[in-house]
């Protein structure tokens, strides 16, 4: 009986780690800054980069939640009509904040740094 017991619990403690895991679809939604740029996401092939008045297509994307802060490398046109990758680090905190840096030179580090551009807070406009 024992045995049965903690194989119960073995089994229920891998099932609630694995309902945890990050994707794409935990950060649906629209995440805006104070002055509202941001991200929203519709959906796992639909993800536009809002400023302005601008709101670019992401044309694909990489993301990768084993890591932390999670990598996320998409590919925008920019305004000159240049296609460009960006390589980025996301992390959620709660629900509704995330954290997001963009690396334009192409080389992200493994943590959020502050000589490597703008750490942008975001948060989930309900």
């Amino acid at each position: 009986m024992k045995k049965i017991w903690m194989g119960l619990f073995v089994l229920f403690v891998g099932l609630s780690a694995s309902s945890q895991k990050l994707s794409i679809k935990n950060l649906v939604g629209r995440w805006e800054t104070s002055d509202g740029a941001g991200l929203e996401i519709i959906d796992s092939s639909r993800i536009f980069v809002t400023y302005g008045t601008e709101r670019k297509p992401i044309l694909s994307y990489d993301a990768d939640f084993s890591k932390s802060p999670y990598w996320f490398d998409f590919v925008v046109t920019d305004s000159a009509q240049q296609v460009s990758k960006m390589k980025s680090l996301l992390l959620l905190e709660g629900n509704d904040i995330l954290k997001w840096q963009v690396f334009e030179d192409g080389n992200r580090p493994p943590d959020f740094v502050t000589d490597k551009g703008d750490l942008i807070i975001l948060r989930r406009k309900k």
